[in-house]
């Protein structure tokens, strides 16, 4: 197992006062973990190629003493990596298990401190859309605890219900939260204990969503039916945003409902053999979907002249870190959200459409064909089928009439 230490000043994440954290990473069989040292300095006083403080930094006293203190620390960590190597341990361990045998620091029983470290993994992982889901759990229970960690086992039925109102009556009684928004906290918090039961930080029987049952309203319907998918199709954009938002929706569409972030993420290289084969961002799971002429017409627009490692649609650069041309999908999304209600408005669509619409208009629409369940939640690329069944849970007007005609046989 290949065994890596580096001493590294972390400049995604700037101070107050604009200076960045030095840290240690490990690179253990191609997984990292990072050890923060407890020391920040300004970027310009870092010698990143020898992996030192400059001398004659502000804010440190003694330069040469940190520096030795800081090769100290990667020694350390280095050392009790070895150790659990050659006793056949470190593969039977988990990276908070490890973590916690290098600093000496338990995350036994602690759930803001675990669930930061399954964000960092996340984001090292390249899956930053999970790691905002369990960011929002996290600064959720922070304020819920005034910002004091909390064990894993004080998260009892009891427990669990008292968050429950908390966050249903809204910050300071003001503003109340929905009971989805709740769903999902509590949802990434169940997903949070399950991992820490095989991470051994808890035991099973402490357990609480066994008596806990997670409720969920249905949502307004998100898909649109087909007349205003016909609307959108003979629609002619007024703007350049209007023309990018429409070809973003019906490339969705034609994509079994491919998600904008993977749309975003598209290359040419992708394009394969009259097919466009990616592995969603989400889930890592590869798809194959065939180009078909509508799609070709779109796709055209875009490639001309592209190399095969460029992106499609332009919307974030290749020489971007992969946190940046996250951050750059994510706003070309709430650009596209804002273009395609006035594309709506022009089409004469009432309902409110959204980058997500397209998603649920492509599972609705292959429902109402007779495409099973199954065959849907496979060209969506969930794991499970319950998740695609609340995306069919409420079918619009026009679809239960069209049932109730056949069921009774009307013509």
């Amino acid at each position: 197992m290949a065994i890596t230490a580096k001493i590294f000043l972390d400049k995604r994440h700037a101070k107050k006062d604009q200076s960045y954290s030095i840290k240690i990473r490990l690179t253990i069989h191609r997984k990292l973990i990072e050890i923060a040292s407890g020391y920040t300095i300004p970027e310009n006083y870092w010698d990143e190629q020898n992996q030192k403080v400059k001398s004659k930094c502000p804010n440190i006293q003694n330069t040469t003493r940190l520096n030795m203190l800081l090769q100290k620390k990667r020694s350390h960590a280095l050392e009790i990596l070895m150790k659990l190597e050659d006793d056949n341990t470190l593969a039977q361990l988990s990276l908070p298990e490890i973590k916690s045998r290098i600093t000496g620091k338990t995350t036994e029983g602690n759930v803001l401190t675990f669930c930061q470290e399954i964000m960092a993994e996340l984001e090292q992982a390249g899956k930053i859309g999970n790691a905002r889901v369990y960011k929002t759990l996290h600064n959720s229970l922070a304020t819920h605890v005034t910002g004091k960690d909390i064990s894993f086992k004080q998260l009892t039925f009891k427990w669990l219900k008292v968050y429950e109102a908390w966050y249903l009556a809204g910050s300071n009684n003001k503003k109340k939260n929905s009971l989805n928004g709740l769903s999902v906290n509590l949802r990434t918090l169940r997903a949070l204990y399950n991992r820490a039961i095989k991470h051994k930080i808890v035991e099973k029987d402490y357990y609480p969503f066994d008596d806990y049952k997670i409720q969920h309203e249905k949502t307004r319907k998100r898909a649109i039916p087909h007349q205003d998918l016909s609307k959108l199709k003979n629609t002619e954009p007024q703007t350049d945003r209007q023309r990018r938002a429409k070809d973003y929706f019906l490339m969705s569409f034609y994509l079994m409902g491919t998600s904008f972030i993977d749309l975003a993420f598209l290359k040419v290289e992708d394009i394969k053999s009259g097919r466009i084969e990616y592995k969603r961002k989400k889930t890592g799971r590869l798809h194959s979907i065939k180009i078909t002429p509508p799609l070709l017409e779109i796709l055209n627009r875009y490639t001309k002249e592209k190399s095969a490692d460029d992106f499609i649609l332009n919307i974030i650069q290749k020489e971007q870190v992969f946190k940046k041309q996250y951050a750059a999908a994510r706003d070309e999304m709430r650009r596209y959200n804002k273009a395609l209600k006035g594309l709506a408005t022009l089409a004469g669509i009432e309902d409110t459409i959204t980058s997500y619409t397209a998603r649920h208009t492509f599972a609705t629409t292959a429902k109402f064909k007779g495409v099973p369940v199954a065959a849907i939640s496979d060209a969506l690329g969930h794991s499970d089928v319950k998740t695609t069944q609340i995306y069919l849970d409420q079918f619009d007007n026009e679809t239960m009439d069209a049932y109730n005609e056949f069921i009774i046989g009307e013509d």
